[in-house]
């Protein structure tokens, strides 16, 4: 169980730095390299898009600790009238996606 949970956070640190690096194709990145090292395990998958939420969640309050998460959520909310919950949610599933795929 200890090294599950080191491999989620090791990961997540990696798909969160590829993506401020890469955008997000370093989900992708990160998710081919973590899924090749995890290929002969059960439930690989899971724990990578698992972390790539995580990393992305990490990105998310990093900008909404620095204030610059609120006006663009707000603005997105009403262009796609969507609640801003929803679009946070949906940014969360985006790389679990990638990720799990």
């Amino acid at each position: 169980m200890k090294g599950t949970a080191a491999f989620v956070v090791l990961v997540a640190i990696s798909i969160a730095a590829l993506t401020w690096v890469l955008g997000w194709w370093g989900v992708l990145v990160g998710a081919l390299v973590a899924g090749f090292a995890v290929r002969e395990q059960r439930g690989g998958g899971w724990r990578v898009a698992m972390a790539a939420s995580l990393g992305w969640g990490a990105l998310l309050l990093i900008d909404a600790a620095s204030g610059s998460l609120a006006p663009v959520a707000s603005t997105l909310a009403a262009v796609t009238r969507l609640p801003t919950a929803a679009l946070v949610g949906l940014t969360l599933v985006f790389p679990a996606l990638l990720a799990w795929s």
